[in-house]
This record gives structure tokens, sequence and C-alpha cells, in this order.
């Protein structure tokens, strides 16, 4: 049961990439075919890029975040008595 549902979760897993692979390509393409400039078309392709890169190597930034809120020091709970 936990090696099929281990299975599944990957293949939505490239599911999703694929789909969001496919909406930044629409994306550029429908900014280009709007604007028919040059600009907000590079923008469009730099955010989906950015993006798809994000969607890619989640592992990655799940690390990096794991790692910055290990290194952080502990908090501190301050009672004050009225007195």
């Amino acid at each position: 049961m936990i090696q099929w549902a281990t299975t599944k979760l990957a293949e939505f897993q490239h599911l999703a990439q694929l789909g969001v692979s496919a909406m930044a390509v629409v994306m550029v393409i429908s900014v280009w075919a709007k604007t028919k400039a040059f600009v907000p078309t590079i923008g469009a392709l730099i955010f989906g890029a950015v993006l798809t890169w994000g969607v890619f190597h989640s592992d990655v930034l799940q690390q990096k975040v794991n790692q910055e809120f290990q290194s952080m020091p502990a908090p501190r709970v301050l009672i004050h008595r009225a007195a």
C-alpha cells in the first residue's frame, strides 16, 4: 500500500511539473501575442523559467528552508509579572 501511494505521488509530481512547464510556455506565447513587444515577453520568459525551476527543484528549496529554520536560535518567552 505504501509503495503504491509513493508511486502515485511521484506520478502526480511529474504531472504537476509538466503542467507548470506547459503553463509557462502558454504564458510566454500569450504575452507575445497580446503585446508584440520584446521586454514584456522577456519578462514573462524569465518569470516562467524561475517558476519552472522552482517546481523542478522544490526538494532543494525545502532543504534550504529547513536549514535556515534549524540554524535559528530558539525563541525565548518573557513573562512579566504585575507588581
